[in-house]
């Protein structure tokens, strides 16, 4: 369990800048840091670091957060090893967290396993290479082109024709027969007496987790044994659905290029590496499960499906690209024409051509409409019919409403119908949709289209209002004022939860309405000052929950406005939030007198119209406050939360 108070001090010893400066090259900039982003490819830095937040963020891949969360990403470790790795550089000591007996003996029971695992991979890491049975191991991948380096990187090995290869040796170094058994090394003997190897003359495939260490083999056979390859079983330490063959590999380049490219075999994913296509990870030979989709995404937002080309790789596509889909993922399917899989195709035309294919590759929901023509005669009402029912499931799987839309007017197009129909014909399957399509979501489907994105963001407001079109863009409407005026007190805010209950005890009832991401940030900022004390950036940035939030507020914090954020600043932005609610009872309290006038209401009317004029003496007051907030030229910039100029003094 984490204990706050721990953390807080190694985020409080620890500079972010220096942690960060051991993997990315970082120039320094007014009070920021900048450099080449290490989690996408690019050529101009957008990649900031806040040494006085103690955040990062980067305005290409919207990736930010705190030193914790850049070490996790940076190298794959969860919370837990994060914090131990930085308290060790922080000179804090880490108190040992008391575990049950149940709880140490399965924790002993894995790091058994793991022991295990490791000393298997290396006993047939080396016959692989010393042994002289392991000829025609070595036989076969020089058959198959693959270099000693990825053998090497790939950690291949061999597992001898005999009986007790393993079991012997790992006997001899204190493994126990139940250990080898419980991990699915051995087998035992038809009657129960005695164990043997269950990996016997195969070229084995060390099978890693997303830290690099060895949890599971899988063994290709070499003469005409049966099964052509042969898994580990799911054990304590291995649970197949999730995990991603050369995962430990890929991860890095899929984070860089944000691109996965999914293949189904050990082969291919060596091919792939072999040839530069360093993105390339498996599922372990078996349909990709949701769980191995969510650690896809972990990685990369776009994933290239490149399966074998035959009927089983089609449908296997078809089940990958649904749940890809289902989970967010933009998927593009290739098919490799004149090839049976990625292995073959790379062996006959090599990486170039295949990337080359992979621009044309199509986008999932287009290469199901193209296998479902061939199954239907779309030049009929019947077959159109039949086909968009059978499209339906992968219209409601997709999360984005834009998506969605986006494609029920290109089928409307292919198929010569009106969009009005296509959504017609698939909110009625929507509404069976729990009978017929457990997995997908359950929303009303025009309702989903319509709402799923911001007014203000699709008719190009500020991320905070509802203004729309040119009236945000050009002049300095009081909305605009208002954002900019919550932008500075946020950024004040987040260095002490004092400040926000300062600021709260100020404004008092008097605090306008707003939405979307400021609303979000604002509702994060009083939950977490309530509960702690000090810097609030982490707590924040851990409560808030949609994409849009966690982008507009890291990099709001990276933002150079240190020395902008005075206290005749902080002043000004109380006094324009204040004007803001005084323009929102104004507006109220006038439509509420137009009708009462209109009805003839005299009593009430004399009872608002004293009320009016105060606030609209406060109004006056308030407006001539107005002038310590440096709005610069910010409403001819790009929005400096996509990228723009932070600095807008």
């Amino acid at each position: 369990m984490r204990d706050p108070q721990i953390v807080d001090e190694v985020r409080q010893r620890i500079d972010i800048v220096a942690v960060i400066a051991e993997y990315v090259a970082l120039k320094r900039e007014g009070s920021r840091y900048v450099g080449l982003c290490p989690f996408h490819s690019e050529k101009t830095p957008s990649f900031t670091v806040s040494r006085e937040k103690q955040f990062y963020y980067c305005f290409g891949c919207g990736t930010g957060g705190d030193v914790f969360n850049f070490l996790m990403l940076r190298e794959n470790l969860n919370f837990p090893e994060a914090l131990k790795k930085l308290a060790a550089q922080a000179g804090v000591n880490l108190p040992e967290n008391s575990l049950t007996p149940a709880q140490k003996v399965v924790r002993t029971e894995l790091e058994r396993g793991q022991a295990l695992h490791r000393r298997a991979s290396e006993l047939f890491f080396r016959c692989l290479r010393e042994d002289p049975r392991a000829q025609p191991a070595r036989e076969y991948l020089q058959t198959r082109g693959v270099s000693e380096k990825v053998a090497f990187s790939f950690g291949l090995g061999y597992a001898p024709a005999g009986w007790d290869f393993l079991t012997v040796r790992l006997l001899a170094e204190g493994f126990t027969p139940e250990e080898l058994e419980r991990f699915g090394l051995v087998a035992r003997r038809t009657g129960g007496e005695g164990i043997y190897d269950r990996f016997r003359h195969r070229l084995m495939f060390p099978i890693f987790d997303v830290r690099g260490r060895p949890v599971a083999f899988g063994g290709r056979v070499l003469d005409d044994g049966a099964p052509k390859y042969l898994n580990s079983p799911e054990t304590p330490l291995f649970k197949k659905a999730r995990h991603l063959y050369g995962l430990h590999k890929a991860g890095p380049a899929m984070r860089e290029k944000r691109l996965a490219v999914l293949v189904e075999g050990y082969m291919d994913v060596i091919a792939c590496h072999q040839q530069g296509i360093t993105q390339a990870v498996a599922s372990l030979g078996t349909a990709l499960t949701r769980e191995q989709g969510r650690l896809l995404l972990r990685f990369a937002p776009e994933v290239l499906l490149a399966y074998d080309n035959d009927e089983a790789g089609i449908k296997a596509a078809v089940k990958a690209g649904g749940i890809l889909t289902g989970l967010g993922a933009q998927v593009r399917v290739l098919v490799l024409s004149g090839a049976k899989d990625p292995d073959d195709y790379l062996a006959q035309n090599g990486a170039a051509r295949f990337w080359l294919a992979a621009e044309k590759a199509q986008a999932f929901f287009v290469f199901r409409f193209q296998q479902l023509t061939t199954k239907y005669d779309v030049t009929t009402p019947g077959g159109k019919a039949c086909l968009v029912r059978e499209l339906a499931p992968d219209l409601l799987a997709m999360p984005s409403a834009v998506e969605q839309e986006a494609n029920i007017h290109w089928l409307a197009g292919e198929l010569r119908l009106s969009t009005g129909a296509i959504v017609d014909e698939v909110r009625a399957l929507a509404r069976n949709a729990k009978l017929h399509f457990p997995g997908n979501r359950k929303e009303n489907f025009s309702h989903t289209i319509h709402t799923s994105v911001p007014n203000a963001v699709v008719s190009g407001g500020s991320p905070g209002s509802q203004t729309a079109g040119p009236a945000a863009a050009g002049e300095k409407t009081p909305v605009d004022r208002q954002e900019q005026a919550w932008r500075y007190l946020i950024y004040w805010m987040v260095a002490d939860a004092q400040r926000v209950r300062r600021v709260w005890e100020q404004l008092g009832d008097q605090v306008p309405v707003t939405r979307g991401v400021l609303r979000e940030i604002l509702d994060a900022l009083v939950k977490t000052s309530q509960a702690v004390t000090g810097p609030l950036a982490a707590q924040v940035a851990a409560v808030l929950t949609s994409v849009e939030a966690k982008r507009y507020f890291g990099a709001l914090l990276v933002a150079d406005l240190a020395a902008v954020c005075d206290e005749a600043v902080v002043k000004d932005c109380i006094n324009t939030i204040r004007y803001g609610w005084l323009l929102e009872e104004i507006s109220r309290l006038e439509a509420r007198i137009d009708a009462y006038t209109q009805n003839g209401d005299v009593e009430a009317l004399q009872l608002l119209l004293p009320e009016l004029a105060g606030l609209q003496k406060a109004r006056s007051r308030a407006a001539g406050q107005h002038g310590a907030i440096p709005l610069g030229g910010r409403w001819e910039q790009r929005p400096w939360h996509k990228g723009g100029t932070a600095d807008e003094r």
